[in-house]
């Protein structure tokens, strides 16, 4: 091989191998949010309510999205549109953000537009599913990153977009585990 032959291809690998990045890159789009806007992951309560986010009676189990939720403390805001925005905390700091659209004859319709939207924002889903939950059908699509799940659900005449942190996610359902099996 002349040196000029090798100096091509070498070039030529290095240009594809460059491609190859850059489009990987491409598809994966923005990084995912670390909470919901002003609220981040970590804030405090006291921080939240500076958000006139108003706190939830944790035995009101109606009274926040996500009925499942163990050991609740749940506040609760709105934003300039209307939408209802529910923060989750768990060892005092948030780990939870839903965003509650309004109930919505043509769901849907919203909801793939939603999906559009944030494929655009974020990249392509990792991973897509329906589950019964009381008798109603939810379906999920999910994006995740190493911080943080994007799981943007509908069905029961509702589309949630909910924002996890999930490291302390993860360590809640430790923590319930351990209690469970003392």
């Amino acid at each position: 091989m002349t040196a000029w032959s090798f100096r091509s291809s070498f070039a030529i690998a290095v240009v594809l191998l460059g491609l190859l990045l850059w489009w990987q890159a491409a598809q994966a789009g923005a990084p995912l949010p670390q909470g919901l806007g002003d609220a981040r992951w970590g804030m405090t309560a006291e921080e939240l309510g500076r958000l006139s986010a108003q706190k939830i009676d944790p035995d009101d189990q109606f009274g926040y999205a996500e009925h499942l939720e163990q050991e609740p403390e749940v506040y609760a805001g709105a934003t300039a549109d209307g939408k209802r925005i529910e923060y989750y905390l768990y060892g005092k700091a948030l780990y939870k953000v839903f965003i509650i659209h309004a109930r919505n004859q043509r769901e849907p319709e919203l909801y793939r537009q939603m999906v559009q939207r944030l494929t655009a924002t974020y990249g392509p889903s990792q991973r897509a599913y329906d589950e019964t939950v009381f008798g109603l059908k939810i379906t999920h699509t999910v994006w995740e990153d190493a911080v943080t799940q994007v799981d943007l659900r509908f069905g029961g005449s509702f589309v949630f977009e909910v924002h996890v942190d999930r490291a302390r996610a993860a360590a809640k359902q430790t923590a319930l585990k351990r209690k469970k099996s003392i």
